[in-house]
């Protein structure tokens, strides 16, 4: 069933849609759902999307769990969810944001416990907005739009991080004050899946991307790497691998793009044997070579 099933990332919504709702392949935003389906009936999401139900109804399957939304109600797909069997109702409004997971990725770097609200947002993908959550999500929407409207503006992508940043933060501190609730009500389950996987993401953001093997990571642990993949999977819904990469690609991109490190002395950094391969690893995760990556980000800072 999976090779049926369509991936949508934020290049294929961008394809799909050119009203300019797209800003440098991190960020999608639209009013209608048909441009995250696309003409398909499921889809699976390479993108870290919030659905905002402003008006009507919305019935859906997220990983074959039926989600009821009402006005007011905040869906919360994490990256690698499958979305099928969508309803709405004719009255129906919504607004919807989607982030890259390399954008997400580098957001939740400094954060040490976004995992957990990570974990509780794939238990309980469904919010329910209160008057002040919904004036401030709001506003935040509000800002977010004219900004990316405003193609023009030199400063719009700085500006669009910092705002998205900001946007993305305010969720997961509300997921973090819902989760303090339910601890204060006596619910501090915490099972070994989730216990695993926490040391996994603590080593992961220790590491800075110098080891990308997940045998390196099983290691620490004293699991099989077969053990430790089918948790992190289970917990996260990600492979193992694919997280250790994006940290390891992110960190790159940092020095590749403030560093002033020649693409040798940063191949070394990252514990490459040799620039060849390193060059490799880039290009394969990128799409273009580290030398390429810096050239095109330099023209890019010059053209702004």
């Amino acid at each position: 069933m999976e090779e049926n099933i369509k991936y949508i990332d934020i290049k294929a919504l961008k394809l799909y849609n050119e009203h300019g709702g797209c800003v440098d392949d991190y960020l999608f935003m639209t009013d209608n759902l048909d441009d995250i389906m696309q003409g398909d009936k499921t889809v699976k999401l390479k993108v870290f999307m919030m659905l905002y139900c402003i008006e009507g109804e919305i019935r859906l399957e997220l990983n074959n769990i039926t989600c009821r939304l009402k006005a007011d109600d905040l869906l919360v797909s994490l990256s690698n969810m499958v979305m099928s069997e969508v309803m709405i109702s004719s009255n129906c409004r919504v607004k919807i944001i989607c982030f890259s997971g390399r954008f997400i990725q580098r957001l939740t770097q400094t954060q040490k416990y976004t995992w957990k609200s990570f974990h509780y947002l794939h238990r309980n993908p469904v919010k329910h907005f209160n008057e002040d959550e919904k004036n401030l999500f709001s506003r935040y929407l509000e800002l977010i739009e004219k900004k990316t409207a405003l193609s023009t503006d030199p400063f719009q992508k700085d500006i669009l991080l910092y705002l998205s940043s900001a946007f993305f933060t305010e969720l997961i501190a509300a997921v973090s004050r819902k989760m303090l609730c339910l601890e204060e009500k006596g619910d501090r389950r915490v099972n070994q899946p989730d216990f695993i996987f926490k040391r996994f993401m603590e080593a992961l953001a220790a590491d800075s991307g110098r080891h990308r093997t997940l045998e390196y990571y099983a290691n620490q642990f004293c699991y099989s790497p077969k053990y430790l993949s089918r948790i992190i999977k289970r917990v996260s819904g990600k492979n193992a691998l694919t997280l250790i990469h994006d940290n390891a690609i992110e960190h790159i991109i940092q020095e590749l793009k403030f560093s002033s490190k020649s693409i040798k002395e940063i191949a070394a950094d990252f514990e490459f044997s040799n620039v060849s391969f390193f060059a490799q690893y880039v290009k394969k995760h990128l799409g273009v070579t580290p030398s390429e990556y810096r050239n095109n980000n330099f023209v890019q800072e010059a053209g702004m």
